[in-house]
């Protein structure tokens, strides 16, 4: 046994030795294969390099047009002779159109870039790798070298223009359609059907990829384009069997249709004219209904009367000063989908006609602005955070005017994250040269026409905007007197005293802290009667409340005043000034933060009585000697016109 397993070892590593023999020999062909190779490649690039000179490499074509052999120039020429006999025929069995894409036409859709062309041509054979270059130029000498041409192609305009050469005798399949009249005489309905036609439809978006493969290969031969029958999805045998059932929804007429306030009817003539057979849906099949087009374009005229159109947002800074806020506000508009859901639910629902149709409220829905505010202004500024108004009914001409310049000032005012914002600051100078006029103020314990009388409508104003806010009040000042114009809420209705802020140059002023992380911008607005300052930026989940003020201590006003005067008839009176209680008030002002921390302040306000003031008329030889008052100016209230009766 060892003698045998010695001889079959040494058979195996002879067989070994064979191999690995035949292994190399293999080898070495190989290698000297593509020694050969290469060395003929490099002969064949050598020789062919040497003698392309300025011109394409040979074998280099586009379709049929042969470039190899030319110049640059030369290809040039040739190129532009062949796009400018170029044509694309269009076939199909209902005719057959010619279109040349080189010309200037109505609707041009094929644009040529034959230098690119002429450059990819030329730079074959001429790759930076000699073997890449040598292999292209033994392509383009035996079996030859197609490229494309560099064209652009406005296949949406080859569309139309095919429609256009073609849309005569293609058409889409018409529907059988049932028509509802109602006799003006009878009042019955009668029913007539058109029958459906069936359609040719033309495979334009696979011509128009043709075309392309035309253009880019300089292919003249006819674009077959592909024709099929349209079929129609309603047929008369469907309208007929419709029409039987039109009785029931037309007993359910005339209709009453409801939006916001307005009220009005549809009657049996109109739903006559809306129903059709309407074709299958992925969730219907072929049913009687309400033509969708008709039904919306009736909607769609009646609620032009409470449609409002979106107001884009607009912004604009000068100087770090915002010139321009008017922010972005939704329009509204008729919900066409739902009303036209609920048309077809109340006419279609059931057969039931015994009961009246009841009133069909229709919906509206938001119609957002193209523009939004937070996307037109660098500020990030995108949302309501407050508001605030009061009532201004029964000012004299000087106040509302005066209030108007104050509004003015105050509109677009930008607050930055963290700073305290003056009223009196913002509001800057105020006398004659901007724009005030004069009107009645209380200082000293009597009344006097100063300019800016009535700004103080435009601190309560902001003092109420902050609140509902819920910024953090750092400087608010009650007016020594009740006044009537800020005991009423922004429509007039009567709400108290103890929620107004008085402002005076250089003081009192009205301040609060923007504590929201976020720039805000102040926009002011008058309408009739109504001030009403929006406070803008971004909301932070924070609640703001207050509670309604409380009213104690109430004093009565002191005796009437008696004011002799020349300037009235002797025994005339004229109240200048009408009598006001005295009373404290005080409410609670709570904002629970975002945390849920909670911030409560009350807001304390004494109010002194104000008596009436009369003028009376008196002969002059009656008058008393005028005894200077000789009181020093004192703190003011840039009010009084509500204190002194203009109440109405």
């Amino acid at each position: 046994m060892p003698e045998r397993n010695g001889a079959d070892s040494k058979e195996s590593s002879r067989q070994k030795k064979k191999h690995v023999r035949a292994l190399r020999t293999v080898l070495r062909i190989i290698t000297g294969a593509v020694f050969v190779i290469l060395a003929a490649l490099a002969g064949t690039y050598s020789y062919a390099a040497s003698t392309l000179g300025d011109r394409i490499a040979r074998g280099v074509r586009i379709g049929t047009l042969e470039l190899g052999g030319r110049t640059r120039d030369e290809a040039t020429r040739a190129l532009r002779d062949r796009v400018a006999n170029m044509r694309l025929t269009f076939v199909t069995p209902i005719g057959t159109t010619t279109l040349t894409p080189a010309e200037k036409e109505k609707t041009p859709f094929g644009f040529f870039n034959l230098e690119n062309d002429v450059a990819h041509a030329y730079a074959i054979g001429r790759e930076q790798n000699p073997l890449l270059s040598a292999v292209h130029l033994l392509q383009g000498t035996f079996i030859g070298t197609n490229i494309s041409l560099d064209v652009s192609v406005d296949k949406e305009a080859l569309r139309k223009e095919l429609e256009l050469r073609f849309g005569s005798k293609a058409h889409p399949a018409e529907n059988a359609q049932l028509f509802v009249r109602i006799d003006p005489a009878t009042k019955r309905a009668s029913t007539t059907i058109a029958p459906e036609k069936i359609g040719l439809e033309i495979d334009y978006d696979t011509a128009a990829h043709d075309a392309e493969m035309h253009l880019q290969t300089l292919t003249d031969t006819p674009i077959t384009m592909a024709v099929k029958k349209d079929e129609p999805k309603i047929l008369a045998a469907d309208a007929q069997l419709f029409a039987a059932q039109v009785a029931a929804p037309l007993e359910k007429a005339p209709l009453t249709l409801t939006v916001k306030n307005q009220t009005w009817s549809v009657s049996k003539e109109t739903v006559a004219d809306w129903l059709a057979v309407l074709p299958p849906s992925a969730e219907k099949n072929v049913r009687l209904g309400l033509d969708p087009e008709k039904v919306k374009n009736y909607l769609t005229a009646r609620g032009a009367a409470f449609s409002s159109e979106p107001k884009d947002a607009k912004f604009e800074e000068k100087d770090g000063h915002v010139t321009v806020f008017e922010p972005g506000t939704p329009g509204e508009t008729l919900d066409l989908d739902a009303a036209y859901a609920l048309l077809e639910k109340n006419l279609f629902a059931n057969n039931d006609t015994s009961a009246p149709s009841p009133s069909i409220a229709l919906s509206t829905i938001e119609v957002p602005p193209t523009i939004t505010t937070a996307s037109v202004n660098p500020y990030g500024i995108k949302e309501i955070i407050g508001v605030g108004a009061t009532n201004f009914r029964g000012s004299p001409k000087n106040r509302i005017h005066n209030i108007s310049v104050g509004a003015a000032s105050v509109d677009n005012a930008l607050i930055a994250p963290g700073e305290e914002f003056s009223l009196l600051k913002k509001l800057g100078k105020i006398d004659e040269t901007t724009g005030y006029l004069q009107e009645l103020v209380i200082k000293e314990n009597h009344t006097t026409p100063e300019y800016g009388g009535g700004l103080c409508q435009i601190g309560s104003t902001t003092f109420r905007a902050a609140l509902a806010s819920g910024l953090p009040i750092t400087m608010r000042q009650n007016h020594s007197y009740r006044v009537p114009y800020y005991e009423r809420d922004g429509e007039g209705n009567d709400i108290g005293p103890g929620k107004d802020a008085t402002i005076y140059d250089p003081a009192p002023d009205f301040r609060f802290m923007n504590d929201t992380g976020h720039y805000m911008i102040i926009k002011t607005a008058m309408q009739k009667n109504t001030l009403t300052f929006t406070f803008w930026g971004v909301q932070d989940g924070r609640i703001a409340t207050q509670t309604k003020a409380k009213i104690s201590n109430i004093v009565p006003p002191p005796e009437k005043k008696i004011v002799p005067t020349t300037d009235l008839k002797p025994g005339e009176e004229k109240c200048t000034e009408h009598a006001h209680l005295g009373s404290d008030a005080v409410f609670t002002y709570t904002v629970t933060m975002p945390d849920g921390k909670v911030k409560t302040k009350d807001f304390k306000s004494h109010y002194k009585p104000w008596q009436e003031v009369c003028l009376e008329g008196v002969d002059p030889s009656q008058m008393p000697p005028v005894i200077p008052d000789g009181a020093t100016p004192g703190v003011g209230s840039a009010d009084a016109a509500g204190a002194t009766g203009a109440t109405n």
